[in-house]
């Protein structure tokens, strides 16, 4: 018994020193919640617009395949996911996100009106970023560009002066009449890429060539061939709407202008770039045609533009199919009968 009454007042004792220990100690801290993290990217483009008009800020869109592009992965990681862009980006861009995921769901109003802006946009790659005015019109593009942060956000502020540039000009455009006038338009025309320009600026061209039927600017010559491209971008777009799940119609489009205006080089690349439009990367199958079309494009020239990005598209594809592949063996694995144990 003696052991007994010496183990329970070891006990009792060591449970006082406990109380004891634990009134002398200061009160443990009471832990501070967490401020949940704001999201800075929106996927609804009126929101952003109305954001935009309100803030007058511009619009920085991301077409982006989150879930199966390598370079848009890259970029979410090296730049949108780091401090210094979710600092600094917000004060001059509202951030919209067009995704076009693999297997990702994506609501079907996002859905439909992601589809409707890689149309409106003519986007043929992913990433692809839109700089946008408040009024929801495009005034420069740009894509993937390695460094990180700092490189990235010096990118976006020299494509942001391509605006200010534009807007200065037509500011005093406002007050001219006749040829002046076009003059003035023209050259807030000509600090924008062409190509962008004929998409979404037929109005102004056309007002160039109203007050300047001479042509003295050389813009509408300019604009000439550019206008062409974009009638069959329309027309491309429209024959794939017309006949969804069948691409033969569009690619008649293609294949008959083609044969019709026999482009070369680069011209033949970005003509050739509008077949990608009608293989949304959400099969195998369409995957693989878009490789295919890729392969096409880097044939007539890999050093070129258009070149490059096919070939950053191409890579994209080719890793999205190998991860694909592996999956499918994993589950084959799984779902294959195991040999009996030899007796």
């Amino acid at each position: 018994m003696k052991p007994i009454r010496i183990a329970a007042l070891a006990i009792a004792l060591a449970g006082f020193a406990a109380v004891a220990r634990a009134e002398e100690a200061p009160a443990p801290a009471v832990p501070v919640k967490a401020e949940p993290k704001q999201e800075i990217w929106t996927d609804n483009f009126e929101a952003a617009k109305a954001q935009a008009v309100k803030e007058n800020k511009d619009i920085l869109i991301d077409f982006t395949g989150s879930d199966w592009c390598g370079w848009c992965i890259q970029l979410k990681k090296e730049v949108f996911s780091t401090p210094e862009f979710e600092a600094a980006a917000p004060k001059s861009f509202v951030l919209m996100e067009a995704d076009f995921p693999s297997k990702k769901k994506l609501a079907a109003d996002v859905k439909e009106q992601n589809d409707k802006l890689q149309k409106q946009f003519g986007v043929r790659g992913f990433p692809t970023l839109y700089l946008l005015d408040s009024k929801g019109i495009p005034y420069a593009s740009t894509g993937y560009r390695p460094g990180g942060p700092t490189p990235y956000l010096q990118e976006l502020a020299k494509l942001q002066d391509v605006r200010v540039k534009r807007d200065a000009a037509w500011k005093k455009a406002v007050a001219a009449e006749g040829v002046e006038k076009a003059k003035l338009l023209a050259e807030g025309l000509s600090v924008m890429d062409e190509e962008l320009a004929t998409a979404n600026y037929a109005s102004v061209i056309e007002e160039i060539q109203k007050l300047d039927p001479q042509d003295s600017t050389g813009m509408v010559k300019k604009y000439a061939s550019k206008a062409q491209m974009a009638a069959l971008e329309k027309n491309v777009a429209q024959a794939a709407s017309a006949n969804k799940g069948d691409d033969a119609p569009a690619l008649k489009v293609i294949n008959d202008f083609i044969a019709a205006n026999k482009p070369e080089g680069e011209t033949l690349q970005k003509i050739l770039m509008l077949k990608i439009n009608l293989y949304p990367p959400r099969t195998a199958a369409n995957i693989e045609k878009a490789v295919k079309v890729t392969e096409e494009v880097i044939a007539v020239d890999a050093n070129t533009e258009t070149g490059r990005l096919a070939q950053r598209i191409k890579q994209s594809a080719d890793m999205f199919k190998q991860r694909m592949a592996a999956k499918a063996a994993a589950e084959k694995a799984k779902t294959a009968p195991t040999a009996p144990e030899a007796k």
